[in-house]
């Protein structure tokens, strides 16, 4: 039963995969661009989202200086170094899904956005506590803060502020996505 699951299983994957489709999923026209926004507006959206609980909450997040100015810029600055490989691998998953279940609808696009977001949190959860865990130090700790724990104090405590954010991040990248699908007017 188990092999002809195992079976089963990799012929879809091989069929899927194999696509011509698949093969440019990173290298298509308007790549760059689709990779850039989920980064760039990403950033602004998981700012403004921490800006907007700093203010809403009486024992606010601790994101930098008093003033709102100061705050929003150094709080995006540090948003844009320590979620730029996560901002990319979110993405990559949402476009690889949405390709995968041929949604054209951005409010499919915003619902697989929050949808691909929870396993990232918990994944950050879980790696921070495994670094933590593991007593990582040196260089490998650097690695592992760049990568993904310089947002962990998000994913352990405040896990559902992520879900607005990845909405609109997935709506732009939506609204990028079918913008480079449409045929160039010859």
């Amino acid at each position: 039963m188990s092999g002809e699951f195992d079976f089963g299983a990799s012929e879809f994957l091989y069929e899927t995969l194999s696509e011509p489709s698949f093969e440019k999923l990173m290298t298509r026209r308007g790549s760059l661009v689709y990779y850039l926004a989920s980064w760039i507006c990403g950033g602004l959206f998981l700012t403004i989202a921490m800006y907007l609980q700093e203010r809403a909450s009486p024992q606010g997040m601790g994101i930098g200086p008093t003033g709102a100015g100061a705050a929003i810029i150094t709080t995006y600055f540090l948003v844009l170094v320590f979620c730029a490989f996560l901002s990319v691998v979110f993405a990559f998953f949402l476009r690889l899904f949405m390709r995968l279940l041929h949604a054209e609808s951005i409010w499919q696009w915003a619902l697989a956005g929050i949808v691909v977001s929870l396993p990232m949190t918990w994944a950050v959860r879980w790696a921070s506590r495994l670094a933590d865990a593991s007593g990582l130090q040196g260089a490998g700790r650097q690695v592992a803060v760049l990568l993904f724990l310089g947002v962990r104090g998000i994913a352990e405590n405040h896990p559902l502020l992520g879900l607005p954010v990845a909405a609109l991040n997935a709506a732009v990248l939506f609204l990028i996505h079918r913008a480079f699908s449409e045929p160039v007017p010859s």
